[in-house]
């Protein structure tokens, strides 16, 4: 349906790329017309919770005519996000569109506004009609499903932790000083890194954000969530 929120059912389509099995399940839109019953629009969102709930990488497709990214785009990007699923933005109906050569990089601007945690997701500028890259949308879904698996070696954490230390340290906090030592990768889908130190409680959030954009800087993790954890070094006394 053209209208957001009365695609209802979700339906699941098995395809083999390139010797990959994979299924999409496509989801009822979200209901962004106020007109649209109540009742399609609980319905809609519930499969869409659920579909997300189940894939390992979430495919949101925008309508560029619409020109910029609505609350519920940004309510289902979110919500996958906030699943630790990868992500992937199709902004659909682009040769409708009146654009210049900036246009794209103004289009993912006004996302990363909206929405920073954007930046780290790929955009696709497409045209279903005339088949504008719509054959990389493969292509990408299997890059960003490799970069949730991807596996960094202790060592390699522990070095990049050591520069990022060098650049900076924590602060002090609650007159004491607070120490990260060591650091390693405790899971994929989404990739998650822990930090061990003496007090991982007094560990300040915008340095939790310096470490999270610090590692990104050299381990992308292109369309995946990356998962900080701060836990206490084994044998460390909460009052050192």
């Amino acid at each position: 349906s053209d209208i957001a929120g009365t695609t209802r059912d979700a339906i699941d389509t098995p395809m083999v790329y390139h010797g990959r099995k994979m299924i999409f399940v496509d989801t009822a839109g979200l209901r962004r017309q106020t007109k649209i019953d109540d009742g399609i629009e609980f319905y809609s969102s519930l499969r869409a919770r659920r579909a997300i709930e189940r894939a390992n990488i979430c495919v949101l497709l925008i309508d560029a005519t619409e020109g910029e990214f609505h609350h519920q785009d940004l309510k289902i990007a979110h919500l996958a996000w906030e699943a630790g699923h990868g992500l992937i933005v199709v902004v659909n109906k682009w040769d409708l569109v009146e654009k210049d050569d900036k246009a794209t990089h103004k289009f993912e601007k006004t996302a990363h506004e909206k929405a920073p945690f954007l930046k780290h997701v790929p955009f696709l500028f497409t045209s279903a009609l005339t088949g504008q890259r719509v054959s990389k949308i493969l292509d990408v879904i299997f890059l960003v499903d490799e970069q949730s698996r991807v596996r960094i070696a202790t060592s390699d954490v522990n070095v990049r932790l050591a520069e990022l230390l060098a650049r900076r340290q924590p602060n002090q906090a609650a007159g004491r000083e607070v120490k990260i030592n060591y650091a390693t990768q405790v899971s994929v889908a989404p990739p998650t890194i822990a930090f061990f130190g003496n007090h991982p409680d007094l560990v300040e959030e915008h340095y939790v954000r310096f470490l999270h954009n610090g590692f990104r800087e050299t381990y992308p993790f292109t369309g995946n969530p990356l998962r900080i954890l701060m836990r206490r070094k084994s044998g460390a006394k909460a009052d050192v």
